[in-house]
């Protein structure tokens, strides 16, 4: 009997004009959308290519000059681009896509994509992400409003019930059927970005099939707790129209609401360092070190006197080494302790704000569908974390290389020692190895929690509006 109700509900939803309406006008935002977004990937991919290209050309072709200078001159590392990218962006219009690497100095990202968009922007950027997130449910109401609340108007509920039928059958049969419409509706969306995402250089990549099956599955979740609490509302109501406004009112808390909100919220109980502030005190850190009292002239006293005597030496000339690279070594050393811990401490403030934003999907469903899927598409802030991190080991291996060279091969007291191309290809080319499914997995744990809750909770609500009907249709 369920499933011949569903199968009833599935030819009325199509028969439904404003549900066809509506359905085209979905598809048509989900395939522009998507199209959209392969040619923004494809283009960004080939740029940062062809930037790395020049880069390492114009790395290889400096010229001969002291190898500490070579560090100063410095090279950009660019962020790859994230193959699911195509289907939501995240915060990767937010956040700069490339490092300048140089000696001192741990640079944060540049160039955000956001700087160059149009004043458009402020209207939020259409991407199939938000297109299911927002308008897939309003579509999930237009059919579901009236499942229930419109049949007790009309009085067949009363009529239905009277030949037998059992309440529950009844509303999991509209729930059911609704849901496949919702199903076959989305079908050839997805077959669209699966062949979009087909066609993207990178598709082979590791995981990368397991990450779309689990951005599908979160989505098929948050979609599963729309149809499940949209239909509870209409069997729990004694008109549409009071169906109708209760739901619309939870879609516009969910999808406009909460987002800002607890973005507000969250922003004043873990506030981030302004800019200037952050720049400031770790440029003062790194000249006085994190205590605050030793300065660095007192600092390289007692580093010189610690290896004169660690090589019974009495000048620095005296040294079997250029004393000035080892130096340079130290200094790096010292300043990258400075880095680790201001960076460490701004990295974590971000992360918690993440965290608590997923907490806050118990709220609001929308919240943590949406931090499921920036994490399983790899365009959140722990992937933007790991492309920072990996840029900065790198600044930190290849000025490492520079200065032992120094060390190593130019003649105590000698300044004008010069390296060539020997030195600069020894060098490697900047790489990123991406975080496996089992990090991302990690990652959205908390949202698949709160997802996952928010499911059984509206099971639990259908259920009991289930069995509050009572056969007189009431």
């Amino acid at each position: 009997m369920i499933f011949t109700i569903a199968r009833k509900e599935f030819v009325d939803a199509w028969r439904d004009g404003r549900f066809r309406v509506g359905a085209v006008l979905v598809l048509v935002l989900l395939a522009v959308s998507g199209l959209l977004a392969r040619q923004q990937v494809e283009r960004a991919r080939a740029e940062r290519e062809a930037a790395t290209a020049l880069e390492r050309r114009n790395w290889l072709e400096q010229g001969d000059k002291n190898s500490h200078s070579a560090g100063h001159y410095g090279l950009n590392v660019f962020k790859p681009t994230s193959p699911l990218a195509l289907f939501d962006r995240g915060i990767e219009p937010f956040v700069g896509t490339t490092v300048f690497l140089e000696a001192h100095r741990q640079n944060q990202t540049a160039f955000l994509p956001a700087q160059d968009a149009t004043s458009m922007r402020r209207f939020g950027e259409l991407s199939a992400a938000v297109a299911l997130q927002m308008l897939m449910p309003l579509l999930v109401v237009l059919l579901a409003f009236g499942a229930l609340a419109g049949e007790r108007e009309r009085g067949t509920l009363r009529q239905v019930l009277s030949t037998g039928l059992s309440p529950r059958s009844l509303v999991f049969g509209k729930t059911l059927g609704i849901a496949l419409t919702i199903a076959i509706l989305l079908l050839p969306a997805g077959a669209l970005l699966g062949g979009l995402l087909l066609q993207v250089p990178s598709a082979d990549a590791p995981g990368l099939w397991a990450r779309a099956g689990w951005l599908a599955a979160c989505y098929a979740t948050y979609l599963a707790i729309f149809v499940a609490g949209s239909v509870a509302v209409s069997a729990s109501t004694r008109s549409a129209r009071t169906a109708l406004t209760i739901l619309l009112s939870v879609w516009a808390v969910n999808c406009i609401v909460a987002p800002r909100l607890a973005s507000d919220v969250v922003h004043h109980f873990l506030p981030t360092p302004k800019l200037a502030e952050f720049e400031a005190k770790l440029a003062q850190d790194v000249q006085k070190g994190l205590d605050g009292h030793d300065s660095r002239s007192k600092s390289l006293e007692d580093f010189t006197r610690r290896t004169l005597q660690e090589h019974g030496k009495s000048r620095v000339e005296e040294l079997p080494f250029n004393f000035q690279g080892l130096v340079m070594l130290e200094s790096e050393r010292l300043a990258a302790q400075v880095f680790d811990h201001h960076f460490g401490r701004l990295w974590d403030r971000l992360q918690a704000q993440d965290g608590a934003v997923a907490w806050a999907g118990l709220a609001a469903p929308l919240l943590a569908l949406r931090s499921a899927s920036m994490a399983f598409a790899g365009t959140d802030f722990e992937h933007h974390r790991h492309f920072a991190r990996a840029a900065e080991n790198h600044r930190r291996d290849f000025v490492r290389v520079l200065n032992e060279d120094l060390m190593n091969n130019a003649r105590p007291g000698d300044h004008n020692y010069v390296a060539g191309r020997a030195l600069w290809e020894k060098l490697p080319e900047f790489r990123l190895e991406p975080i496996p499914p089992a990090g991302a997995w990690r990652a959205a744990r908390t949202e698949v929690l709160v997802l996952g809750a928010w499911l059984l909770a509206s099971l639990g609500f259908l259920a009991f509006s289930a069995g509050r009907i009572r056969v007189g249709g009431e």
